[in-house]
């Protein structure tokens, strides 16, 4: 629990102090998070992409082309029923991955223009992830 609070506390920042790159986060960070169910982490590929490849675990999917229409039009209770995860709050830690960081940028984009504050990008997505396999 202890772990789980301090990774939540080093994770939160303040997204107008922090350039673009200052929040990239790579393999071992991402591998930290994963288990804390305080972070949501979302894979922005498509699904077929995941049948191929796979996804990090405790990672849900929500293509990046659905992710405005998701984050802003589902219930809270759509959300739990679709993902299995409670829809996150304008704080939420939240970790965008896809395959190598190009769709993951985009995707934190999409966010802060939605007012989502606490956000990391793992450029490396599963190209990085898979190298740790």
């Amino acid at each position: 629990m202890l772990t789980s609070l301090l990774a939540r506390r080093t994770f939160t920042f303040s997204v107008t102090s922090m350039s673009s790159a200052a929040k990239a986060i790579g393999w071992s960070e991402v591998n930290q998070l994963k288990d804390d169910e305080g972070v949501l982490l979302i894979d922005v590929r498509e699904p077929k992409e995941l049948l191929e490849t796979g996804i990090i675990p405790g990672a849900i999917n929500i293509p990046v082309a659905t992710l405005e229409d998701v984050l802003k039009n589902l219930t809270p209770e759509e959300f739990l029923a679709k993902y299995q995860r409670e829809k996150p709050q304008r704080d939420t830690p939240i970790v965008f991955s896809c395959r190598s960081g190009n769709r993951s940028t985009k995707a934190l984009d999409i966010a802060l223009n939605l007012g989502y504050t606490n956000l990391k990008n793992y450029t490396g997505g599963w190209n990085d992830w898979a190298k740790h396999l």
